[in-house]
Parts: C-alpha cells; sequence; structure tokens
C-alpha cells in the first residue's frame, strides 16, 4: 500500500519515531498490553520509515462502519 508522502528516514526521524512508539508502548504495558507481533512487526516499520503514520493505522485499526451501510 504505498503513499505519496515522503517519509524522512533520517536517523533523528528515526529516533524521534521510536522515542514516542516506546513512550506509547510504556503506556499501554500499564494499561495492561499483551504484546503483539503484528502490531510489534508494523510498528517496527513505521518506525525505520517504510510506511507512513496513516499506512500503520490503516494495518492495525479494524475499519468502522460508516452509520447507514
Amino acid at each position: 500500500m504505498p503513499s505519496d508522502e515522503v517519509i524522512d528516514r533520517s536517523p533523528e526521524a528515526i529516533a524521534r519515531r521510536r522515542s514516542s512508539m516506546n513512550q506509547a508502548r510504556a503506556s499501554n504495558i500499564r494499561a495492561g498490553y499483551v504484546h503483539d507481533e503484528e502490531l510489534e512487526y508494523h510498528t517496527e516499520r513505521y518506525v525505520l520509515g517504510e510506511i507512513s503514520r496513516d499506512e500503520l493505522r490503516q494495518l492495525l485499526l479494524p475499519p468502522y462502519p460508516v452509520k447507514g451501510e
């Protein structure tokens, strides 16, 4: 699912994304997170700049039904 978005793959951008994901993971662990291989795999792809944040959401979040459909 390629995107037209240009993703910053610089070491600094990867470090920022990794830090953000580590903070989110720590929060989720405190809330009872159970390790999920697919989540971790796609999160690492996002951190490395292989996919965008929107692509990450599409891969991990179930589509919500549209009212009336």
